[in-house]
């Protein structure tokens, strides 16, 4: 029995040391740095705020609409409630002036569902466009862990509730950030096609 312990023990050290031949490592990366300076990232900033304008040119004329109505209606009112004028004039101007009132309250109906629907749509558009370009930076840092044989990569940009890096220290050879930011810059003349303008 006490051959076979030390036989056992024996490999149980081999193991270690194999284990131990081959080191653990692992790498640091600023993914908000790689984000913000990721050329496709400024192409779907500035995509997502021309479609902003768009939406926002849209209520604008939408809202000049409005005004419009509104004067028109208290013009209307006005008159309806003129004692000068004839009692027929002023039901005549009784009237128009509800019917505007209703186009008002219709406009202002449209203008509500309008903001709800494209904000709802653009957020979602914000959200598809950022993932995509978040994708492709996570799977050119896993292809240059699997190239480098890191087993870990931390992110080290995020803050922790004590305000303090979420990694307090590393060395600066282990930070990848520059590294992935040229491979993924790497033709970065190439621009995306613009998505559709809708309204």
């Amino acid at each position: 029995m006490r051959i076979k312990s030390l036989i056992a023990a024996a490999l149980i050290c081999l193991s270690v040391g194999a284990a131990a031949a081959e080191p653990f490592r692992a790498a640091v990366i600023d993914m908000e740095k790689v984000f913000n300076n990721y050329y496709k990232t400024k192409i779907i900033q500035s995509q997502l705020e021309e479609q902003q304008n768009v939406y926002r040119t849209h209520l604008t004329a939408l809202n000049k609409n409005l005004q419009t109505l509104q004067e028109e209606y208290r013009t209307l009112l006005d008159a309806a409630q003129n004692i000068t004028l004839k009692e027929t004039d002023r039901q005549l101007k009784s009237e128009a002036a509800a019917k505007k009132l209703a186009e008002m309250n219709a406009l202002k109906t449209e203008m509500e569902n309008y903001f709800t629907e494209k904000t709802r749509s653009f957020q979602q558009l914000e959200e598809s466009r950022r993932n995509e370009v978040t994708g492709e930076i996570l799977a050119e840092v896993q292809r240059r862990a699997t190239v480098e044989n890191y087993d870990l990569v931390f992110d080290y940009s995020g803050k922790t509730t004590t305000n303090l890096g979420s990694v307090v220290f590393f060395k600066s050879n282990l930070d990848i950030t520059e590294k992935v930011l040229e491979e993924l810059n790497r033709g970065n003349r190439t621009t995306a096609a613009a998505p559709q303008k809708t309204e």
